[in-house]
């Protein structure tokens, strides 16, 4: 009996070994080039209301650039609502949308720039900007390209 326990503990600590010596897959869905890309696309676009850092606007003077100095039909935007525009990066943008999936946030970015699309705007130019947005929340890029069929959700990119 003593040599069937002596045994069963030896398995046992061997198993403990193995797993622990196994490291987690990362997680990566977009590549470097995708975000690379998406990041001129928001300093043309979007980075003119959620500011080049993507943190947003919190309405406050001195902000850069300035909301006088948008474009009309942008500036009217930021001003109804208060000079209040969310953050895209950071702790604040985790919160909102870190329990959400990469689909869900590329759907949100074409809905939200559709009055303002950047120039020969398509399906790609949408996840381009999500690439740039998952880039700037600590998310590594991969080898796989972000796809409309890439359905993962955004806290798990960034451990």
């Amino acid at each position: 009996m003593l040599k069937l326990l002596a045994t069963a503990t030896a398995i046992a600590g061997c198993g403990f070994f193995i797993l622990t010596g196994q490291q987690p897959r990362e997680t990566a869905v977009y590549t470097a080039a995708q975000a690379e890309v998406g990041r001129t696309e928001f300093q043309s676009t979007c980075g003119k209301c959620h500011c080049n850092a993507l943190l947003g606007r919190n309405g406050e003077a001195g902000e850069t650039p300035t909301v006088d100095s948008l474009p009309a039909g942008m500036r009217e935007v930021v001003e109804n609502a208060g000079g209040q525009v969310p953050s895209l990066a950071g702790a604040d943008f985790m919160r909102r949308w870190g329990g959400r999936t990469t689909k869900d946030l590329a759907n949100r970015i074409k809905e939200a720039v559709a009055g303002f699309k950047p120039q020969n705007a398509d399906e790609d130019t949408y996840l381009r900007l999500t690439a740039y947005v998952l880039k700037s929340n600590g998310a590594q890029a991969g080898s796989q390209g972000l796809t409309t069929a890439t359905v993962v959700e955004i806290r798990s990119l960034n451990k």
